[in-house]
């Protein structure tokens, strides 16, 4: 189902729910940390007693994590569709239960239900008491080190019950909404004055005495009426301790030439990992490149320690990534580079793979190739080359063989693409890592030959980011931005101050999408859906005409 569809679907009142899931949890350690968590919490089967603390074997590690007014956490299921469109690179993270809710239902959720309403759970009654504050715990689960922000700001925490009537539930039984007290307060609204509005006194005030808000969040209320402000970051991000590792730097320790416009840059971790993660099919990486320019490349062999990038140098396209890597990075510097991130993967249900490569879109292909031929698995790789010099990797293309074909024009021998796709059949997956051209007619022939849409995937290997200025006005911290005909958004809005997440910056994962209230935009890339399009843009690539405001 499209996002914009299941959002409208929030909006929709609800009388009655089911109980789809009972979830419980121990305490124990998680994710590296020096600290304890039972946000793992496992499905349940049979009646599970409920009492003024919750379900019986549902642990708490912090005081504040638990108490009678955060009896029960319960989660919209429907959310986990739609953060797997926004976040592709966790994709596979968003499952039911994984931000460790104790009770899952679909229909009620944070727009919807209000403070104060009084819901009958199988035999329980309880009564929403607060809205979930998110934590740095958060950011770990999903491997987004914003991910705690984004679950605020997006009014999807979950909301948490006091108990009012103790009993047992179970899954199937029915969710009742009995009374509701404050139907002008729902969960999202007061988050909207927790997060968003924070100055807000004449809400303030209102919240500070509604009835049957939890003391937590009353007690924030009060505090801003007194001018007593709490720092969220601490709880967003952690300490230094808790913070998620995104950056580490490298050395570089060998460039080497491929091609006349291509350089291959091997990088090794200053602080090496005692268990390295090998470099996974479609995997990118971004280095931060002098200033605050960052720039996304495709991984082409390697592991956490140690591995090795390739780069083009097109000095009319360049973005002042290739150009910096080309002429200033030199054998001994020290870059900062971001986790590995794999958001161009194979498809595990392809019996066949058919990879097509353009120029130095070769770089987005070659782990995968490698894999395949690892595997075992019936694949075939056609790299198209504008001449036979301009052919790079060769050292990783020979051990490939027979599965390799080089096409250029200068050798005779042209790529056509119908020709390649007609040998498609149902269980194959095609893969194109190229330019614009050659992705379209990849994409327009299989369309032709009836090929199905979901078996054909694409990665622009260069951002088209430049275009007319615009302006950006920022609707919530009312400022302003100029972008210039040379500069995206990601950039510009990077350089306001704003830490933009991102992780392809060629259009193709979704990372770095921004919200839209108005304007017109030229959508590039495909990290949006179409039903996207009027409520979002992607900052790397695509840009406004003439003004847009922006959810910032």
């Amino acid at each position: 189902m499209a996002k914009n569809a299941i959002i409208a679907g929030l909006e929709q009142p609800w009388q009655k729910d089911q109980l789809v899931e009972v979830r419980t949890g121990k305490a124990k350690p998680v994710f590296g940390l020096p600290v304890q968590s039972a946000i793992f919490k496992s499905v349940r089967y049979g009646s599970v007693s409920v009492d003024k603390l919750g379900c019986r074997g549902d642990e708490h590690v912090y005081e504040f994590h638990g108490g009678p007014d955060k009896a029960l956490l319960q989660y919209c299921s429907q959310h986990y569709d739609v953060w797997g469109q926004e976040l592709p690179g966790s994709a596979h993270l968003f499952h039911v239960g994984g931000f460790g809710e104790n009770l899952v239902a679909r229909k009620a959720n944070e727009r919807n239900t209000c403070i104060g309403d009084i819901i009958r759970i199988g035999c329980v009654i309880g009564q929403v008491s607060l809205p979930r504050q998110p934590c740095f715990k958060l950011n770990h689960r999903f491997q987004e080190k914003n991910m705690s922000r984004f679950t605020q700001e997006r009014f999807r925490t979950g909301w948490y019950y006091r108990i009012i009537q103790e009993g047992s539930i179970q899954a199937g039984d029915e969710i009742q909404l009995l009374e509701r007290p404050n139907p002008q307060w729902t969960v999202a609204r007061v988050q909207h004055f927790l997060y968003v509005e924070k100055e807000n006194f004449e809400a303030m005030n209102e919240l500070a005495t509604l009835d049957y808000l939890g003391d937590e969040i009353r007690n924030i209320f009060k505090n801003r009426l007194s001018k007593k402000f709490e720092n969220q970051e601490q709880r967003l991000l952690g300490d230094s301790a808790m913070a998620m590792d995104m950056w580490a730097d490298y050395r570089l320790v060998r460039r080497d030439k491929e091609t006349p416009t291509v350089v291959s840059f091997t990088f090794e971790a200053l602080r090496p990992k005692g268990s390295p993660n090998a470099v996974q099919p479609g995997t990118h990486v971004r280095l931060k490149l002098g200033g605050r320019l960052i720039r996304a490349y495709s991984v082409v062999e390697g592991n956490q320690n140690r591995f090795t990038l390739g780069v083009a140098l097109e000095r009319r396209k360049s973005r002042g990534g290739s150009l910096y890597l080309h002429e200033s990075l030199n054998e001994g510097d020290v870059v900062a580079i971001s986790n590995f991130a794999a958001t161009f993967p194979l498809s595990e249900e392809a019996d066949r793979h058919i990879l097509i490569a353009g120029g130095i879109g070769i770089t987005g292909l070659l782990a995968s190739c490698h894999a395949l031929q690892q595997n075992d698995q019936a694949y075939h790789l056609h790299y198209v080359v504008r001449s036979p010099a301009e052919a790079a990797f060769r050292s990783y293309l020979d051990p490939l063989g027979a599965n390799v074909t080089i096409y250029s024009a200068t050798m005779d021998k042209p790529f056509d693409v119908t020709t390649v796709l007609q040998k498609a059949d149902s269980n194959s997956h095609i893969y194109c890592c190229s330019g614009e051209r050659l992705m379209n007619a990849v994409h327009d022939t299989a369309s032709k030959l009836g090929i199905p849409k979901d078996n054909v995937h694409s990665e622009l290997f260069q951002a088209n980011s430049t275009g007319d200025p615009f302006t950006a006005k920022l609707a919530d911290s009312k400022k302003q931005v100029e972008v210039t005909s040379g500069e995206s958004l990601l950039d510009v809005l990077r350089l306001s101050g704003f830490d933009i997440p991102s992780t392809c910056e060629a259009g193709n994962c979704g990372t770095c999408r921004v919200g839209v209230r108005s304007g017109r935009v030229e959508h590039r890339g495909t990290g949006l859906l179409d039903s996207e399009k009027d409520t979002a843009m992607l900052s790397c690539v695509s840009r406004g005409i003439g003004q847009v405001v922006l959810d910032l």
